[in-house]
């Protein structure tokens, strides 16, 4: 139940390049653009002033969220991780995107490299996060430092991107950090067929309040949105905890408590709610991520 297995099914680029007139979102994924830098040139008399930068939505706002997983290229994790450390997040800033979440998995002891980032995005709707995307992938900053980026090869092997909307019992999207960076967890649940509403039901009214009995902090719930086939019958969620070990003994307590067991019994008298065991992925966040 504790295994740090892939998030979800990877699904290549082509899937949702579509979403941004192709190839456009295909870039958002391999390149970032320069943050920051220079003053921008003074323009000249008769000459169109740049357009002005667009405003990203306040945490209350924002109704939409992206979750984005990028594979790094062999060797390019490092470069990857300059990128958006020295560009991609200001440039997203810029386009009126707001920045929730940067980490990377957690690798046991033992286990083999995992190359992958996950970041989580937040919109005002779908169509707010469309316009952003199409400004930030032709914006010549982006264009600029994603040609020199690839100059020894793309940064990104797979590239993939989920859209989720909050579920009603979620907490409030905070963008405040601990004084020490946290260890996240990101869980997928799949419901038994008809059992979504349950799952549901069972973290709103009871789950949740026995997570923070145990010192896990509830961070943010979501519900796919609707015509993701590999998210059909699924919830999302995403945990805290001060570390590791820390993660490890609150779900060892939580799965002994009492009261849980009794919720446990009782929510599944007319079978399980579950279809398969819930996947799981530990992720440390990165020094550049706004939610430490």
């Amino acid at each position: 139940m504790f295994s740090t297995d892939i998030l979800l099914k990877k699904r290549p680029v082509r899937a949702f390049a579509g979403l941004l007139a192709g190839a456009a979102l295909a870039l958002s994924g391999c390149a970032t653009a320069p943050a920051g830098g220079a003053a921008p040139a003074a323009t000249a008399p008769g000459t169109a002033a740049a357009p002005a930068q667009a405003q990203a939505p306040a945490a209350q706002d924002v109704g939409l969220y992206e979750l984005r997983v990028y594979t790094a290229a062999d060797g390019k994790m490092a470069d990857l991780h300059k990128r958006f450390r020295d560009h991609t997040v200001d440039l997203f800033a810029k386009h009126g995107m707001t920045s929730i979440f940067y980490g990377t998995p957690v690798v046991q002891e033992g286990q083999p490299e995992d190359n992958r980032l996950y970041y989580i995005m937040g919109y005002k709707d779908r169509a707010a996060r469309d316009a952003s995307w199409r400004a930030f992938v032709t914006d010549p900053d982006w264009t600029s430092v994603y040609q020199a980026s690839q100059v020894d090869g793309s940064l990104t092997s797979n590239i993939e991107s989920y859209f989720l909307n909050p579920a009603e019992y979620s907490p409030a999207l905070s963008l405040d950090s601990a004084s020490q960076p946290r260890t996240f967890e990101l869980r997928t649940y799949e419901a038994a067929e008809g059992k979504l509403e349950n799952i549901h039901a069972r973290f709103r009214d009871h789950t949740q309040r026995i997570f923070e009995k145990h010192g896990m902090t509830n961070v943010l719930y979501w519900r796919p949105v609707e015509g993701q086939e590999t998210l059909d019958g699924k919830m999302v969620y995403l945990l805290a905890f001060p570390g590791v070990a820390a993660r490890n003994q609150a779900w060892r307590d939580f799965a002994s408590d009492p009261e849980w067991q009794k919720v446990a019994e009782e929510s599944q008298v007319d079978g399980q709610l579950l279809a398969s065991r819930p996947e799981s992925v530990l992720l440390r966040p990165t020094d550049y991520s706004p939610v430490q």
